[in-house]
């Protein structure tokens, strides 16, 4: 006690407020989260305890399973990890067809360990509209019965339910602005599923294999655009949006897709995505391990680091990798037994990160690619002979929906001069790629800007992330936490004394 008595409150105060600034420094600004899906189909495989071990080591909060084995879901029981079980294809007709069914399966799996399990959503069944044996006709009757069990059970709130699609569900993806349910078969389907999801505020799911649209088309689409590498990008010419990968255009087609419907207002969850690391010889120009470290590793940073889509920029859209282990027991040719992150003894299959790296990535205008370091700040700014309407389009989105404060563009502010769109526009947009942790795809803008490491700023006109700058950039934070850190243990010895 006579330790403690010796900081006055206001200390402590400033020390509580220490820790809350550095856990937001640190925190991920774009909202979107990582998580990896855990299958068990192998006779080799660690047991769940170890796999919890494993990965509380690597950083990762999320994981989905495929099915409610309660050692596994024991296994995640007082741990921080947010868990989707599985609803297994076969089971969907009974759990349809038999709401008492639905609610002991509920009271089982969720109920009895939700206490000590932190299970966040019901993922009922495996894309079973467009892959299935089980009835399609018998999906959102199941997931009705379900989320009634919840009901009942008080777990409504907690736990929300859905369903994970294959991008087979869109009979048209490309460009991403005409995504669509365009099959009467599935729309019949996708509606009542989509009124479900937005009546009970779930999430729509899907699985996004930029790997299996590359090996389709591979005479149409670059390799780099679908790894998250440098390239020039495609534009949408309905929106004039740049895509610089094969991620971002599918995400965005499902977005379109769900705005025909009606529901664009539905927050996404890719449910899987990942990228095969071996496979047979004649796979191996696609499948191997340096294709998978650099689709995984980029798309991991994308994520973390990502302020949305084109089309949706600042959603958040968590994403699983598919899969945590390679699994010796799958079915099909060599590559879908390696998808894993690790292998069966818990080394890595190939060294990538899952947090955000102290540095950021750039494909030359969206993401994934080329490093660069944190401490070499860049900018983002107006490419001047962009066009003046799609310019002024882009600067007014920026100023409003994109939350960048223009009030420094105004009349009689110190960058309101000169007077040119393409000048306000600079100041815009990277306000905008500053408050996105330096975020390539934040310095998009549908081709009409582009990065420079030359600091704009010019008389007393400071641009964000410039040092002349008092709005702190994003990239320089960790240095302005560094320099509070010693002012608060300067204030902190000044009390003591």
């Amino acid at each position: 006690m006579e330790a403690v008595s010796r900081f006055p409150s206001s200390i402590l105060m400033l020390f509580q407020l220490l820790v809350l600034f550095l856990n937001c420094c640190h925190s991920n600004a774009g909202g979107s989260l990582i998580g990896v899906c855990y299958g068990r189909n192998g006779n080799n495989l660690p047991p769940p305890q170890k796999v919890v071990r494993l990965l509380k080591s690597q950083s990762l909060s999320k994981v989905r399973l495929f099915d409610s084995d309660q050692t596994v879901l024991q296994a995640f029981a007082n741990t921080p990890f947010e868990v989707v079980i599985g609803v297994t294809n076969p089971e969907i007709p009974s759990l349809a067809l038999s709401q008492e069914a639905a609610l002991s399966w509920v009271t089982r799996n969720v109920g009895a360990v939700i206490r000590n399990t932190n299970i966040v959503a019901i993922a009922v069944g495996s894309e079973v509209i467009t892959c299935s044996k089980a009835a399609p006709l018998l999906l959102v009757p199941a997931m009705k019965n379900l989320y009634a069990a919840l009901l009942k059970l008080g777990l409504d709130k907690k736990v929300k339910v859905s369903t994970p699609h294959s991008m087979s569900v869109l009979e048209k993806s490309y460009p991403p602005s005409e995504g669509a349910f365009e099959n009467v078969f599935i729309a019949s389907i996708m509606q009542p599923l989509l009124e479900f999801l937005a009546q009970t505020e779930s999430i729509f799911m899907i699985n996004v294999y930029p790997f299996y649209a590359y090996k389709n088309e591979i005479n149409n689409i670059s390799l780099d655009y679908a790894l998250f590498e440098t390239n020039k990008g495609i534009i949408d010419n309905n929106t004039g949006l740049l895509y610089r990968n094969l991620f971002d255009a599918q995400v965005d087609a499902v977005f379109s897709a769900l705005a025909a419907m009606g529901y664009k207002n539905l927050k996404v969850v890719v449910s899987e995505t990942g990228w095969p690391s071996m496979g047979d010889a004649t796979e191996a120009e696609i499948v191997n391990m340096n294709n998978a470290a650099r689709y995984n590793g980029n798309l991991v940073q994308h994520v973390l680091g990502s302020s949305g889509t084109p089309l949706r920029p600042g959603a958040q859209i968590d994403t699983y990798i598919f899969e945590l282990f390679n699994e010796n027991q799958s079915p099909g040719p060599s590559s879908q037994r390696n998808w894993g992150l690790f292998k069966p003894d818990g080394t890595k299959a190939y060294d990538i990160s899952f947090e955000v790296k102290t540095e950021s990535y750039s494909e030359g205008g969206n993401t994934g690619g080329s490093i660069i370091p944190v401490e070499n700040q860049t900018y983002c700014v107006a490419i001047p002979s962009s066009s003046f309407t799609a310019l002024q389009e882009a600067l007014n989105w920026a100023c409003g929906p994109g939350h960048v404060d223009c009030t420094a563009i105004q009349p009689g502010q110190p960058c309101y001069l000169p007077d040119t769109v393409s000048s306000h526009a600079s100041y815009a947009f990277n306000g905008y790629y500053q408050s996105n942790n330096l975020d390539p795809s934040a310095c998009a803008f549908s081709g009409m800007a582009t990065i420079t490491s030359t600091d704009p700023s010019y008389g007393n006109c400071a641009y964000q992330g410039s040092d002349l700058s008092t709005g702190g950039a994003a990239n320089s934070r960790h240095h302005s936490g560094k320099r509070l850190v010693l002012a608060f243990l300067i204030l902190l010895l000044a009390c003591l004394h």
